[in-house]
């Protein structure tokens, strides 16, 4: 190991009694690991022996399987948008600049590659569209089942949090598709079953095993000197709005969320609040945190990954414009995306200050 790997990785890593201790579930290992593969494999036809694991291709398998999960991830969005949720190709793709660009998944896409919300954002998007799937075509076949008790999996040894946060818009989609939903058969063999089980259980087993490797025990909580410490004294202002992270600031397209689910309750479609209560629920888990802008960022990176969920009421907002008001979505959307992108280039991984150091945050746009 390289002798200042545990200050280099921000101390999400560090060794006790000669054993790799990290406090992160093992879900982006998952992900990582055909690349890193290849990685190797550049490295032993190079004959490369210095510094094994972390070579430069090391490095760029990283990031690569990153920026390829969050592709893969938009891919399946645009194909919900088209399939299940009747946006033309126009509209598909106006949906898709937005979410890219009017948000921090770029950045956490391929400036600050490696932690789990590109692979959770691609997790999400696959789970959303194979629910809208089942829906449509009113079948839970066997291989839909396999892929979601699979999904589901990888996202627990992802973030575990994110299982309750996404309860929020499944139980939209439920509720919006009731009628539907009652007229699902099920059409799988007992293998299916099985199948779907084995690998369901395999990432949450590798995890436990890690847990007896580095705690003693098959289940850990690995961040049991963390905690909510904020509980009662959270600052939802700064969540949303500093400069240092602020969640809307960065990623504005939440702002256009908001609009719907007032305006779904506004025209007494109750279940539109679900996605209110939605961002809410995240807003306040992380302002109660110890750290509420887990550290330095392009934005609260909390919310990243729901972009695959709240693409959603985006998508329903951007069917009812007309051609005239969808050409100023678009330009409103590049507008936002050009000034993000500028940003971004010019940002070195922290706001310096405090919270609310507003001097450092339009340094950011300026050319």
């Amino acid at each position: 190991m390289p002798a200042d790997i545990v200050a280099n990785t921000g101390n999400g890593f560090w060794f006790k009694n000669n054993k790799i201790i990290t406090k992160y579930p093992i879900g982006v290992a998952f992900f990582e690991a055909p690349f890193f593969a290849i990685a190797a494999l550049l490295d032993n036809l190079n004959n490369l022996e210095l510094n094994k694991g972390f070579t430069v291709n090391h490095q760029r398998a990283l990031n690569w399987s990153t920026a390829f999960f969050a592709t893969l991830g938009l891919l399946i969005l645009f194909l919900t948008a088209v399939k299940f949720w009747n946006l033309a190709y126009s509209k598909a793709y106006l949906l898709l600049t937005a979410v890219l660009l009017c948000s921090n998944l770029l950045y956490y896409s391929t400036r600050d590659c490696g932690m789990s919300h590109a692979y959770s954002f691609f997790v999400f998007a696959a789970i959303q569209f194979l629910v809208f799937k089942c829906l449509k075509t009113k079948i839970i076949c066997g291989r839909d089942l396999v892929l979601l008790s699979l999904l589901f999996s990888l996202l627990i040894t992802l973030r575990p949090l994110n299982l309750i946060f996404i309860s929020f818009p499944i139980l939209y989609i439920v509720l919006v598709n009731w009628k539907e939903l009652k007229e699902i058969t099920f059409r799988f063999s007992k293998i299916y079953l099985a199948l779907a089980i084995g690998l369901a259980c395999l990432p949450i087993l590798l995890q436990g095993l890690y847990n007896v490797y580095a705690f003693n025990s098959f289940v850990a909580d690995s961040y049991a000197e963390e905690s909510f410490s904020n509980l009662f004294s959270m600052d939802l202002l700064a969540l949303w709005f500093s400069p240092n992270n602020g969640a809307l600031l960065y990623s504005p397209i939440l702002i256009g969320v908001l609009i719907w689910s007032f305006y779904q309750v506004g025209n007494k479609r109750y279940a539109g609040a679900i996605y209110f209560l939605y961002f809410l629920i995240i807003s306040f888990t992380y302002a109660a945190w110890w750290s509420p802008g887990l550290g330095c960022g392009f934005g609260h990176r909390g919310f990243t990954e729901h972009l695959a969920f709240f693409a959603l009421p985006i998508s329903q907002l951007i069917s009812t414009q007309n051609k005239r008001r969808s050409i100023i979505l678009w330009g409103l959307t590049l507008a936002i995306g050009v000034a993000l992108f500028v940003a971004q280039l010019q940002f070195d991984g922290c706001i310096s200050g405090s919270i609310w150091e507003w001097t450092s945050f339009f340094d950011l746009f300026r050319l």
